[in-house]
């Protein structure tokens, strides 16, 4: 998501600064705006890098300096329960680093992108929507469980002072790096995947995700938050989709 929105928000001559980890991430982000531009270059070197990481605080102060909005992309995504100590560290206390850096510098705005992960479980025919309250009893996945508690990083942060949105997008499509994420669907397929997975869930292309991230950021909308979804289709029809797509074979069992 951060690539993608970096490349609207450059688009846009909006002055940008931008943290990453590594230099490997500088290379990925390039590569994304290369999907869009045959001149990547020039936009890419529109932004200010600042190298730094969520949990080394004062690295991170100085890079808040001089800022009014912020967009806060960042996430480590697994769904293995041993990893739930880090996921914790990067999503929750990273959060919890950014939403206090917010406050103390007088942040005008901040996003948040969070998951669909985070809303409540279904208890009736009704569909979820951004009131549904979340179930601490339901088999949740340790993602899930991290992100419901960096939103509430979020709202603890709206509750001194900060005004901030916060995003729940479902599976984001859209040119990536292939090995990850929801790229890592459409490597699957192609490679020859064996069998379909049961079950529903929604996508959402990646400029349904970003434009209104920029739109929520530019209104006077605060304190909300807000379900990103296009379409809610069975795993079988994406996995045919893609496979149709890139006219490879189709698994041919559940």
């Amino acid at each position: 998501v951060g690539s993608h929105l970096l490349y609207q928000l450059t688009t846009n001559n909006n002055p940008v600064r931008a943290i990453y980890r590594n230099k490997n991430k500088l290379a990925l982000t390039k590569k994304i705006f290369s999907y869009y531009s045959e001149n990547p270059d020039i936009l890419f070197n529109k932004i200010d890098w600042v190298e730094a990481d969520l949990l080394d605080i004062p690295i991170l102060t100085e890079a808040f300096k001089g800022i009014t909005h912020v967009y806060h992309a960042a996430a480590f995504v697994s769904f293995e329960p041993d990893k739930y100590h880090l996921l914790r560290k990067t999503n929750i206390e990273g959060t919890a680093n950014i939403v206090n850096i917010s406050i103390a510098n007088k942040i005008e705005k901040l996003c948040y992108v969070s998951s669909v992960a985070t809303i409540g479980s279904a208890t009736s025919k009704d569909p979820l929507n951004e009131l549904t309250l979340w179930n601490p009893e339901a088999d949740n996945s340790v993602y899930s469980i991290t992100k419901y508690g960096a939103e509430m990083e979020v709202w603890r942060g709206t509750q001194e002072g900060l005004d901030a949105v916060i995003v729940n997008p479902g599976v984001i499509i859209g040119p990536g790096i292939w090995n990850y994420g929801s790229g890592n669907i459409f490597k699957k397929v192609y490679n020859g995947l064996p069998f379909y997975t049961k079950g529903v869930t929604g996508y959402v292309g990646i400029e349904d995700v970003v434009l209104p991230m920029i739109k929520l950021m530019e209104s006077p909308i605060k304190n909300e938050r807000f379900i990103l979804v296009s379409e809610n289709w069975p795993y079988k029809q994406f996995i045919d989709k893609i496979a149709t797509s890139l006219t490879v074979k189709a698994p041919s069992k559940t």
